[in-house]
């Protein structure tokens, strides 16, 4: 430009281009911020194998994880009984004294630790595979096959927090 002339406002020169631009910007921010369904299901499916409950934990919608506060309020009122059927179920060794001290994160880990869960898991991560997504809004369902078998898996996932969630009802 020359000496003194000056750039009109963005809002009087091609209101359409800088509101086109502002528009690009923002979706390049979030392509980069959130990552896709099968990324973030491929996340939570490691963390599994990781036995890493918090990791899990924070792979669940918000309503999951107050269902799961719930039932450890819940657990807090009989940990004897809890004890004696996480060891039935599950087969792991564990204490009332322990079960009365667990927050959601470690009841999580004593689950996905468990023998009885880790005997149900496929027999390596490499075996499990998050195949596609379809995605309407801010949920997206996504198909997971498992090798030497012919059934795909849907599960329903939601964006809350720019990560995308488990969102399949466990209660």
């Amino acid at each position: 430009m020359e000496a003194g002339l000056s750039r009109p406002p963005c809002s009087t020169l091609l209101k359409g281009n800088c509101m086109r631009r502002v528009i690009l910007f923002l979706l390049a921010l979030t392509a980069v911020v959130t990552a896709s369904p099968e990324e973030d299901m491929n996340s939570i499916i490691d963390a599994v194998y990781r036995a890493d409950g918090k990791t899990v934990y924070e792979g669940l919608t918000m309503e999951n994880r107050e269902a799961l506060s719930m039932v450890i309020a819940m657990m807090s009122f009989a940990p004897d009984q809890v004890a004696l059927q996480l060891r039935q179920q599950l087969d792991v060794q564990i204490s009332p004294s322990e079960v009365a001290s667990l927050d959601v994160q470690k009841l999580i880990t004593v689950i996905i630790d468990s023998p009885f869960f880790r005997r149900e898991l496929p027999g390596s991560r490499d075996m499990i595979f998050c195949e596609s997504h379809t995605m309407r809004g801010d949920t997206a369902l996504v198909y997971i096959s498992i090798a030497n078998e012919d059934s795909v898996y849907g599960y329903p996932m939601m964006l809350q927090e720019g990560s995308w969630r488990i969102a399949e009802s466990f209660f």
